[in-house]
């Protein structure tokens, strides 16, 4: 008798355990409003008598605490997750306006499980310039030339819950603004500054069982290395500004690549590029023989880094020119921006190549993944 009893209380035990494993905490919404303080950082000399006074912003966000329903969401230890609404005015509203963003964002844990949690945002979206330039009307504006610009926050945050369904965060965050050389002029908008915001929980998601949820293991398993192509193409515009003439790129780079970890992988590659604007350019200010069209081409070599976050891959790259004619650049290139591994072979590319803060492209393109 005392053996079965024991029996008894050992599956009722085992039984109470399984139960708890099989739901998930709910997720959880909240709706909130943050506060920023800062200023439009001066990187290139001629932007000087543009910035005139701080500028002052808000922003209206929805955010979504994650409970490891998937599996990218266990692998970063619950991130939050979102959609933001920011509005800016930039300190001269003359010649500069207003900004107003629209994004998407990913708030990654950097010390799960603690009381003031630490967290790094990272978001790209849409953003508008209230006051582009315009040769007419507002000619002395040569930060940005177009309405619609890409928008990328960046952002260190301190969170904290005072209360239970309360949730108050500060930090310190950079935004930029730019149109990746659509039209000139495209020095860029880089605003640093300071928040102060606070949350309400909306309400409570609840979850299905984990038998029942998609993605427990990773959708594409990732071998230590692989092999991607990818082809892209750009347009943008050379100066003069407004001149409204805008020349296609064509990119072509491959890349091996380790991965180190499900967060994480390296790569070494190779790139080339013929871009009709410096073609263009080179015919004014014959810089280079344009009559032999090879001249154009440029070619180099990259090191680069992915995040990975599921099916999502962030890249940071740089390289330097093996060859090229056109030296206004300086040797060296960067990459940053977002692939999208379809499924185990095809990749969707979005990427904005740079020359450091300078912005020559935004990259659109195909992949395979051998």
């Amino acid at each position: 008798m005392k053996k079965v009893a024991i029996i008894f209380l050992s599956v009722f035990a085992s039984s109470l355990y399984i139960s708890a494993q099989d739901t998930l905490p709910p997720k959880k919404l909240f709706i909130g409003f943050c506060a920023h303080y800062g200023f439009i950082i001066e990187h290139h000399a001629n932007m000087d008598y543009l910035i005139k006074r701080h500028v002052p912003a808000g922003e209206l966000n929805f955010t979504l605490q994650t409970n490891g329903e998937k599996h990218w969401e266990q692998v970063y230890k619950n991130p939050e997750k979102g959609l933001g609404i920011y509005f800016a005015e930039l300190g001269n509203p003359e010649q500069l306006g207003c900004a107003i963003g629209i994004f998407p964002f990913v708030n990654f844990p950097l010390n799960p499980n603690r009381k003031f949690k630490l967290y790094i945002r990272s978001s790209d979206g849409i953003g508008i310039i209230t006051k582009p330039y315009d040769r007419t009307n507002n000619h002395k504006n040569n930060i940005n030339g177009s309405r619609i610009n890409g928008f990328v926050n960046l952002r260190l945050s301190s969170v904290f819950f005072p209360w239970k369904n309360i949730r108050m965060e500060t930090g310190i965050g950079l935004t930029h603004l730019s149109n990746a050389a659509w039209t000139l002029p495209n020095l860029g908008i880089n605003i640093a500054s300071v928040n102060l915001g606070i949350s309400f929980m909306k309400r409570k998601i609840e979850n299905k069982k984990p038998n029942e949820t998609e993605n427990l293991k990773p959708v594409i398993t990732n071998p230590n290395y692989f092999f991607t192509v990818i082809a892209a193409a750009a347009v943008n515009e050379v100066s003069p500004p407004g001149s409204g003439k805008k020349y296609a790129s064509y990119i072509l780079y491959a890349s091996g690549w380790k991965t180190v970890s499900e967060k994480s992988r390296f790569c070494v590659g190779a790139d080339a590029f013929y871009n009709l604007a410096n073609l263009a350019t080179a015919e004014r200010d014959t810089t280079f023989d344009t009559s032999n069209k090879l001249n154009n081409l440029q070619a180099g070599v990259r090191f680069g880094y992915e995040l990975v976050v599921g099916k999502i891959a962030l890249p940071l790259e740089m390289g330097a020119y093996l060859f090229t004619k056109t030296t206004s650049n300086g040797p060296l290139y960067h990459r940053i921006g977002v692939r999208y591994y379809v499924n185990k072979h095809i990749i969707i590319n979005y990427s904005l190549k740079t020359h450091w803060v300078t912005a020559e492209n935004l990259e659109l393109g195909l992949g395979y993944r051998f």
